[in-house]
Order: C-alpha cells, then sequence, then structure tokens
C-alpha cells in the first residue's frame, strides 16, 4: 500500500459511525455536568480518565488517519469509548440514587419466594465449599477483563461489527439500568438479612446519597450501586451476544453461564434483579440495532 492509498484509507477512518458514540457520550456528559451543576455536587480524581482517554484517541486517530494499522486504532478507539462510557454511566447512577424512592428490597424478596428462590439457601450452599465459593467469584469478576479482552480480540479478528454491538448495547444497557435503579431501588440481599456485609461495599455511598450527605464523589472511590435491574446479567448475556457464531463462543458461553449463577451470591442480588438484567438486554439489543441501522451499520 503507498502513502496515498493509505491516506485515502486512512480518512474513511472518520464517518457516522465512528462519530456517532462521540455525540452520544458527549450529550449524556453534558447532561451530567448541567445536573451536578445545579444540585452542587462535585466530582474529583477524574485526571487519570481523561489522560488515558485522550492518549488512547490519540493512538487511534494517528494509526486511523495514517491507514498503518486499522486494528490498533480500532483497539485503542474501543478502549475509549468504553473507559468514558463507564465513569459516565456509574456517575449515572450515582445521580439517579439521589431520587431517594421507598425501597423495595420486602418486594423483591416476596416475588422472589413466590417463584420457589430461596436466596438464602442458596447463598449458604455456595459459601459452605471455599473452592466452589472462589470458582464463582472469579467468574462473578470476570465480567471488565472480559469487555477488554473482547475489544483486542474483535479488532483483531476484524470484527468491528461486533465491537459496535458490544459497546452500543452495553452504554444504552448502562444508561436503562441506572433510570431504573433509581426508580426501583433496593439494598440488595447482603443489606436485607445484614450478613455478608463486608462485601456489601455499595452501601456507604448508596445511603449516603439517598439521605443527601454525600456531595462529593471522588472517582477512584466510586462503587456499583446498582441493585435492580443487574448489569451483571445484562452483561453476561451481551458478551454471549457478541461472540455468537464466533470460534469462542463455548468458552464466552460457559465463563457467563458461571457468572450469572454467581451473581446473587456475589452481587447480592434477588432473582428478580437478574430477570430485570435479562429484559434490560432484550431492550438493549433491539435499540442498538435501531441505532445501527440509522447509522448504515
Amino acid at each position: 500500500m503507498n502513502l496515498m492509498q493509505g491516506t485515502a484509507q486512512g480518512w474513511q477512518f472518520i464517518n457516522a459511525r465512528k462519530l456517532a458514540p462521540i455525540l452520544f457520550l458527549a450529550a449524556l456528559a453534558g447532561g451530567e455536568a448541567a445536573w451536578l451543576y445545579a444540585h452542587k455536587f462535585s466530582v474529583l480524581g477524574t485526571e487519570p480518565v481523561l489522560w488515558a482517554t485522550l492518549v488512547l484517541s490519540a493512538i487511534s486517530l494517528i494509526y486511523g488517519l495514517s491507514g498503518r494499522s486499522q486494528k490498533l486504532a480500532d483497539i485503542s478507539y474501543y478502549a475509549a469509548l468504553w473507559i468514558v462510557a463507564a465513569l459516565l454511566c456509574t456517575l449515572l447512577t450515582y445521580i439517579f440514587a439521589t431520587l431517594n424512592l421507598p425501597l423495595l428490597d420486602e418486594l423483591f424478596l416476596r416475588a422472589d419466594l413466590a417463584m420457589g428462590f430461596h436466596w438464602l439457601n442458596f447463598y449458604t450452599f455456595i459459601r459452605s465449599n471455599q473452592f466452589v465459593s472462589i470458582f464463582f467469584t472469579t467468574a462473578y469478576f470476570s465480567a471488565l477483563p472480559q469487555v477488554f479482552f473482547s475489544i483486542i480480540y474483535l479488532s483483531l479478528t476484524g470484527r468491528t461489527d461486533r465491537n459496535d454491538e458490544l459497546w452500543w448495547s452495553s452504554s444504552i444497557a448502562l444508561v436503562l439500568t441506572s433510570l431504573l435503579s433509581g426508580l426501583f431501588p433496593a439494598g440488595g440481599t447482603l443489606f436485607y438479612y445484614s450478613m455478608g456485609l463486608e462485601n456489601a461495599v455499595h452501601l456507604p455511598h448508596f445511603l449516603a446519597l439517598r439521605d443527601g450527605s454525600l456531595t462529593r464523589l471522588a472517582f477512584d472511590e466510586m462503587k456499583g450501586i446498582v441493585t435492580f435491574p443487574s448489569y451483571h446479567t445484562t452483561i453476561a448475556f451481551q458478551l454471549i451476544y457478541a461472540y455468537r457464531q464466533l470460534k469462542l463462543f463455548k468458552w464466552v458461553l460457559a465463563l457467563n453461564v458461571f457468572m450469572l449463577i454467581s451473581t446473587p451470591i456475589n452481587g447480592g442480588h434477588y432473582l428478580v434483579d437478574m430477570i430485570g438484567g435479562g429484559a434490560v438486554f432484550v431492550i438493549s439489543i433491539y435499540l442498538m440495532k435501531r441505532v445501527r441501522l440509522l447509522l448504515g451499520r
């Protein structure tokens, strides 16, 4: 490939499909900034995210526009998108938690029992065997490594379409999850049963947001504070969906089935939370397809 061909191909790197996620995140950031200002909230410690995003964006532009390596450009591009989306959507869950609506733990527990799911029995069974407990805990915390592995794998195998699908569906799901968590708040099973509270790392921030005592948010201290719907459930299904008909599908399927099994225990979730997470998955896939159709895939 000569220089002119590489440059011509490189300029194709900038298109509506590439720009749309950036505009989506910019709109989300603008809305959040306005809310934070109006409610006198402050967010500290976002500089590492800013610098990481700038560096990754620069790498993506340099390698994408020059045509030197579209794969490296895609890896950097999607990594930057995921980092920014994670920050903004985590912050969104904090914003919606301030709605301080009545907790629904009692309602969720009754629904679980009506479906024949006894969380306490399940928790005791899993925790009674140290090896089983460690195995499922490892599966539960594989979500983030799976996402970043997927960015690299899908880019290197030329499946930019799957990277697009995974990012859009996950980002849409994060926004839906944030909204629903505010409208249908719950402390979770660990909170309800007052057990394993050392693992309920979300509770201090969740309760402080509800009573209005937390207004200064440090990025490196922010937690996943959502109970309903379960985002671990959503991302497990989205990862399985992203690898459909690909070589690694059976391995991704197995790992995420284990992650789903571990979610009630390690996430302190009701079965209702997981059903809600499944519904969010279905909606997010539908909306993702509509967005990609609008952008010409």
